[in-house]
Order: structure tokens, then C-alpha cells, then sequence
């Protein structure tokens, strides 16, 4: 069976009239007694306790409301602020803005819980990925990180979920047979989120390409207005739109669900425990390459990693939690290396706790790569107590992950032309030992 999410990226907070639509597709929704999640920028949820939108908040309160950031294309945006060598002071900007953001919301509409950020576009900055789930946040939708399959990811400490049909692409122009077409795509998926923007609706032109498209393009409260679609078109969004609810409800490969409720399922799975009676199973598994574990209880390559260290400094158990990648690219071995049990372990009592892995690792003198230190930590616990090494990978592969693998954010989508993306592609590439199921 596939969850079905109705996700609304609920954003325009340059236009009083686009709000309408905010209160005609929540309606929508509840008369069909479904539950949609809208994604509310904080920007807009100021704008409707100044418009006096208390309707707007009434269709609201029957739904979930979650997080689509403080600003939206406001520049800077969020990959133009946190594309800075500082991780730690990206990622407290983040908490800064985002919080400001929550603030908002619950202020605007009493919520008192988000359980999803959205982040607008392809703003997907690995700062912004840690900031949310620093902040408590569990789920991050609208990603380059949910698989194919849709089953969803955690990276970076967030779990990932897709959008997967964007209900604009169908509904001005299509009907019954487009929108059965779309389902049955969608039936062989884990999980296909539905989207929207509401203004666009009403609206024949994206609010943000006329105001903030690469700069902000005027002042505050002087926005450009774009042309209203014509009655019949907006109608006809709406008809097609309560189609979809009803055909979704019918059919029996489908199940409607929401952040919340995915939420509640992450956080009733079991924890996530790792003891030396693992490791023979886990070296096996990655002598088939560096990769998350599959399955119940699926563990990073950061989780084995941080696991052997805390098994060589002789505790008991790990209990896996947080975990974090690379700010840089990690540097392997180049020939073969023979090192010692004792070794292995005194560079594991040296290691810093809760901090960005090594790039590179000191046994003896001998500079390593971290997934050589991993693989020689994995045959020393279960009993070599020599052990040599050979090259080998240092990355976990983005195959499953082409969109995190072939992403390149400068120049795209409604960045500023003085955005570089000095550090934010790769380093989101470099997360990949936070890869986890």
C-alpha cells in the first residue's frame, strides 16, 4: 500500500487575494474529511494576522500546518546564507531565522507542533538539514534525498521524504484519465507526496519570480501582482482537485497519511543498538562496499563507525544517535598499511566526540583514511590483532541518491548571480556516511 500525503506549499505573502485560495483547497479537503498538511512560510503567517485573514486561519485550524521557511525567495536565501565555510555559524543562522519562522506560525495559527520544514526550490543546504533536526524537526520534504522507490531516507539527521506529483503539472489542462494515470505511477511507491501551491490557483505567474526572482526586486509591501487566471481555469483546478481526494480515498492502493502521523511512526521505531556480537555481521556487510545497512534498524556508515570507536574504548554498547559526515573530502590510503590492535584502539580514545568526522586519522605516525581506520576498527574487534589494510573507497555511493550525487546549485532556480555555491553541493555530497534507511 502507498501513503499518500497532500502537502500545500503555502507561501505568498505578497498578495492578499492569493490567500483565497489557501481557504478554498483546506475546504476542499475537509468536506472530503482529509487532513492536508500546509507548509506555511513565516513571512505569510505575519501577513495574515495583518490582513485581518482570520477566515484564512479557521480553514487552516482543521489541518496540519508545518514549516516552508521565514522567507521564502527573500534574498538572501537560504543556500545564499549558509553557502559559508562556517558550518556551526550557518547552521545557528538557520536556527536563528527558522525559529523566527515557528515563532510566526504558532503565533498566526496555534499550532503547536511542526513536524516537516519544506524548503522552497532547490534550496537544500546540509546546514539547514542539521539546523531542522537540531531544532527538533523530524521529517524534511521537497529533498534530493528520498529514493526512488520512495521508501524515504534520514540524512543528515532528518529524515527525507520526496515531492512526487505536483498537482499544477495536471490539473488546468487535464481530467479523470491524467489524474488515474498519475495514481498509477504512484501505486508503486512507498510514499508519493501531492503538492500544490495554492496562489497558483488564482494565479497565472509565480509570485516570486515577478518580486524576488535573483534580487528583491522591490521594496517590501510594493510587490508586482500577477494576472488572475480566468474563472473556468480556476474551477476547473478545483473540480480535478476534489477528483483526486475522492479517486485517492476509493482506490485500495492508497493510504492517506500525513507528517504527523509519519512522525509518530518514526518515533515509535525501536532504538537503534549496536554490541560486539554485531560486528562479524557488519563486516561482512561492508566488505560488499561502504554502505547503509538495510532493513529494520538500518544503520549508517557514521552508526559503524561511531559504534567500533565506542566498542574499542570498551564500552558495552553504542546507542546510535546523531551522527555527522565530512567538511571536507577524505583522504585514503594509497598503498597497503599494517597496523596494530592496540594502535587501532588508542586512535579510537583520541577521537572527538560529536563533531563532523575526520578526514584523515594518525595511527602510529601512519595517516589513514577514515574508512580504512573503519575497516581495521571492524577486524580488530573481531580478534586480529594485526591487520592490514588496502586502499579503498572512503565515500559511501549517491547512486541511490542521483539528485544529492549530480547536484550544482549556482545558477539555478531564483538565486542571486553572486551565489557561488562554494561549499554547499559538495558538502551535501560529503553527508553521505549519514546515509541510513
Amino acid at each position: 500500500m502507498t501513503d499518500i500525503l497532500f502537502s500545500f506549499d503555502t507561501e505568498d505573502f505578497t498578495c492578499e487575494a492569493a490567500a483565497d485560495a489557501i481557504c478554498t483547497e483546506a475546504d476542499i479537503l475537509r468536506a472530503a474529511g482529509v487532513k492536508g498538511c500546509f507548509c506555511l512560510v513565516g513571512l505569510l503567517a505575519e501577513q495574515l494576522l495583518h490582513w485581518g485573514r482570520q477566515d484564512v486561519l479557521t480553514s487552516l485550524s482543521h489541518h496540519e500546518v508545518h514549516l516552508h521557511t521565514y522567507g521564502h525567495t527573500m534574498h538572501p536565501m537560504l543556500n545564499e546564507y549558509t553557502d559559508i565555510d562556517d558550518f556551526y555559524g550557518a547552521r545557528d543562522a538557520v536556527i536563528r531565522q527558522e525559529t523566527r519562522a515557528l515563532d510566526a506560525i504558532k503565533r498566526a495559527t496555534g499550532t503547536e507542533r511542526v513536524a516537516a520544514a519544506v524548503p522552497p526550490g532547490n534550496q537544500k543546504s546540509y546546514a539547514a538539514m542539521y539546523a531542522y533536526a537540531d531544532m527538533g524537526i523530524p521529517i524534511y520534504a521537497d529533498t534530493l534525498c528520498d529514493p526512488a522507490d520512495g521508501r524515504g531516507a534520514y540524512y543528515c539527521n532528518i529524515y527525507h521524504v520526496d515531492y512526487t506529483f505536483c498537482m499544477e503539472d495536471v490539473f488546468f489542462r487535464g481530467g479523470e484519465p491524467e489524474v488515474r494515470a498519475m495514481l498509477d505511477k504512484l501505486a508503486s511507491r512507498k510514499r508519493a507526496v501531492i503538492y500544490t501551491h495554492p496562489h497558483a490557483s488564482l494565479f497565472k505567474e509565480p509570485w516570486d519570480v515577478l518580486n524576488y526572482d535573483k534580487e528583491n526586486l522591490y521594496p517590501f509591501g510594493q510587490w508586482k501582482h500577477s494576472p488572475r487566471r480566468s474563472v473556468e481555469e480556476s474551477e476547473k483546478f478545483y473540480e480535478n482537485l476534489r477528483l483526486l481526494v475522492r479517486l485517492v480515498q476509493e482506490d485500495p492502493r492508497f493510504r492517506i497519511t500525513t507528517y504527523h502521523a509519519l512522525a509518530q511512526e518514526l518515533a515509535a521505531r525501536p532504538e537503534r543498538v549496536v554490541t560486539a556480537s554485531d560486528i562479524p555481521a557488519l563486516r561482512a556487510w561492508l566488505s560488499g562496499g561502504l554502505r547503509p545497512t538495510e532493513g529494520e534498524g538500518s544503520l549508517s556508515v557514521a552508526d559503524i563507525f561511531l559504534a567500533c570507536r565506542s566498542l574499542l574504548c570498551g564500552r558495552e554498547k553504542h546507542v546510535c544517535g546523531k551522527t555527522k559526515g565530512f567538511l571536507e573530502l577524505p583522504r585514503g590510503i594509497t598503498k597497503p598499511v599494517t597496523l596494530a590492535a592496540e594502535e587501532i584502539r588508542d586512535a579510537a580514545a583520541d577521537m572527538v566526540e560529536d563533531a563532523f568526522l575526520p578526514v584523515q586519522i594518525w595511527v602510529n605516525g601512519k595517516a589513514i583514511g577514515p574508512a580504512d581506520w573503519l575497516r581495521a576498527a571492524l577486524a580488530v574487534l573481531c580478534g586480529e590483532e594485526k591487520v592490514t589494510v588496502l586502499p579503498g573507497e572512503q565515500l559511501v555511493s549517491l547512486d541511490i541518491l542521483p539528485g544529492v550525487r549530480d547536484c550544482a546549485f549556482a545558477g539555478t532556480w531564483r538565486h542571486s548571480d553572486d551565489f557561488q555555491d562554494k561549499y554547499l553541493s559538495e558538502r551535501l555530497r560529503l553527508q553521505c556516511w549519514t546515509l541510513r534507511f
